[in-house]
């Protein structure tokens, strides 16, 4: 999975690969980063995912509810592949802010940059 951000008050994260119990905590931490600039519009990008089950349920309706109670806006891009069908099979999709797929000309956004560590300490043998 990777996270990339936009420019302005609107940040976008990018999943990608599979979306399970076993790769919920991963997407979850990259989500938290996202919201930590409290942007004004999150977007959670679903639609490169290959597989998706209930943790990215959890995870987009968790995300929603934090950013209903902070006054700000999250809305999802399914695509029209697994993501969009589990959304779709659990009604979701009128109670939620649905993007539309991006275009195949437009540029994916660029994944932040890694912070990089500070000079490493000389040891002295």
């Amino acid at each position: 999975m990777t996270a990339a951000t936009g420019g302005g008050s609107t940040v976008e994260v990018v999943l990608d690969g599979e979306l399970d119990i076993s790769s919920y905590g991963h997407a979850v931490r990259r989500v938290e980063q996202a919201e930590r600039g409290a942007p004004g519009l999150l977007v959670v990008d679903l639609s490169q995912l290959a597989f998706v089950d209930s943790s990215g349920v959890r995870l987009v309706l968790l995300a929603d509810e934090r950013a209903r109670a902070a006054g700000r806006r999250l809305a999802v891009r399914l695509g029209s592949g697994p993501a969009l069908r589990v959304f779709e099979a659990l009604g979701l999709i009128d109670k939620l802010e649905v993007l539309p797929p991006r275009p195949f000309d437009e540029p994916m956004p660029e994944p932040p940059a890694e912070p990089t560590p500070g000079p490493a300490s000389e040891v002295e043998a």
